[in-house]
């Protein structure tokens, strides 16, 4: 974090200061007091099982310089004298996400933000793979991608960096508004439209009109990052109030891919940049992570990137773990970890992409339940049991108590469920040798990740 100091915090959030000294200046910020290092502030979030006002004393054992509370706390006079500096403020969550937001704009990067149902992450990894080799680049940490995660990730800016690449994740209605409120982005990503958190957000359309917002926010000399394989999002386009740059499998698209081939753990196709055709060799599989690829590859052309820094940073890009990640057990079969979450989109593109990209393997598919999917999870996983079926696959594992949806209403073969990991685990390992491929996918909720842990540690 560069140099700020809290009185420009306090112009920032509107807080009132208590006392202390307002010209000091903060190093870092901090709403975990597990996390706090000598000289941060601390932010006292409330949330609905927790309240950090109740933990400032362990703010300020560890150094603490200030502190930012919703109320005043019987807590900090144990520690009088050495009472840091406290600002008031109405909500100290709006007041993390004002004072990121007031920061970024002091730094001023060219900002890329990206939401979407599914593909966010990777196309923000790959994206970052790209503006690296051209200009210093933050992105966020992970999936750094709410209310909490994105001002922090802010924090993290520095004065040399010339671009900042976030990932905004919308779970509840309204969320949008408010990220994209804090992101203030140059260029804005949406890379495509499913059912996830219909249980939050109630509908595919609420699920549209959320993430829809992420356009609506961006400036008149923004750019729009449109996937023209959607037909939600090509909708958009007569709604901009700033330019746009098209991306997909469709000629007519300012980035497109064809001539895709699809190998073991490998995708190879053709770049058309304008007018320009170039060879890619990415080290991700399926035709999904080439949409993912195309967004980045979009965006960075949106920003006059070189052609031969974008070929750079998509073919140097390895990809993520728990994302199609290929793990070679011991016993010689390949694991496919894609098991970091799910929905009924995903899922079918991970599996499509494993029959097509393993012929001659005996193929195995390990799948979880699809969560927070409200009204619909019964009906999506009936759905899933109806596309499994007919698929070269040698045996289906389910695990979960909504894939029984799955066994119990479709004529799928091979098939058997699993109401814990222990006993999926034991008839699967009699499964594995070097001719078998296994890919494990579901929610992040379900764990899966636990039982390729035990496959690896015998």
């Amino acid at each position: 974090m560069e140099k700020i100091t809290l009185k420009e915090l306090i112009n920032a959030t509107g807080g009132k200061f208590i006392f202390g000294d307002p010209d000091s200046n903060i190093l870092n910020v901090s709403t975990d007091t597990r996390h706090v290092h000598s000289g941060d502030i601390f932010f006292a979030l409330k949330g609905k099982n927790f309240d950090a006002h109740t933990f400032i004393g362990k703010a300020i054992e560890k150094g603490s310089s200030g502190l930012v509370l919703a109320r005043m706390s019987e807590e900090i006079s144990k520690y009088f004298p050495k009472i840091p500096s406290v600002v008031i403020v109405k909500d100290t969550l709006k007041a993390l996400g004002d004072f990121a937001s007031y920061y970024k704009k002091k730094i001023a990067p060219v900002t890329i933000a990206i939401t979407g149902s599914s593909g966010k992450t990777t196309t923000k990894e790959i994206i970052y793979s790209i503006l690296k080799n051209k200009a210093p680049t933050l992105a966020s940490f992970k999936n750094y991608n709410n209310l909490i995660g994105v001002p922090l990730t802010l924090f993290n800016l520095k004065q040399e960096h010339k671009y900042c690449i976030l990932e905004l994740g919308v779970s509840v209605p309204g969320e949008m508004d408010r990220l994209a409120d804090i992101a203030c982005a140059d260029v804005g990503i949406i890379t495509n439209i499913g059912k996830t958190h219909l249980e939050y957000l109630g509908s595919p359309e609420q699920v549209f009109h959320e993430k829809s917002k992420l356009f609506a926010s961006l400036p008149v000399k923004g750019v729009a990052v449109i996937n023209i394989d959607d037909p939600l999002l090509v909708g958009l386009k007569s709604s901009l109030k700033c330019k746009m740059v098209t991306y997909g499998l469709i000629d007519s698209a300012n980035v497109s891919a064809y001539d895709i081939q699809i190998g073991e753990g490998r995708t190879f196709f053709k770049l058309k940049l304008n007018k320009e055709i170039i060879d890619i060799n990415l080290s991700l599989p399926g035709r999904f992570n080439v949409m993912n690829a195309l967004a980045a590859a979009a965006a960075c052309f949106s920003l006059g990137v070189d052609n031969n820094i974008i070929k750079r940073g998509l073919e140097e890009f390895t990809g993520i773990d728990m994302r199609m990640e290929k793990i070679e057990s011991p016993s010689g079969s390949l694991l496919i970890n894609d098991a970091y979450n799910a929905n009924p989109d995903s899922m079918r593109q991970a599996i499509s992409y494993f029959v097509e990209g393993y012929p001659g393997k005996k193929k195995i598919v390990v799948i979880g339940d699809m969560l927070e999917l409200g009204k619909y999870a019964e009906n999506e996983h009936k759905l899933l049991g109806d596309f499994l079926a007919g698929l070269p696959l040698e045996n289906i594992y389910l695990y979960g108590n909504m894939m029984k949806q799955v066994k119990e209403n479709s004529k799928l073969k091979n098939v058997r469920h699993f109401n814990d990991q222990e006993g999926l685990l034991s008839v699967l390992k009699r499964k594995l040798n070097k001719n078998t491929v296994v890919l494990f996918k579901a929610s992040r909720g379900m764990g899966l990740e636990k039982t390729i842990g035990k496959i690896l540690r015998p």
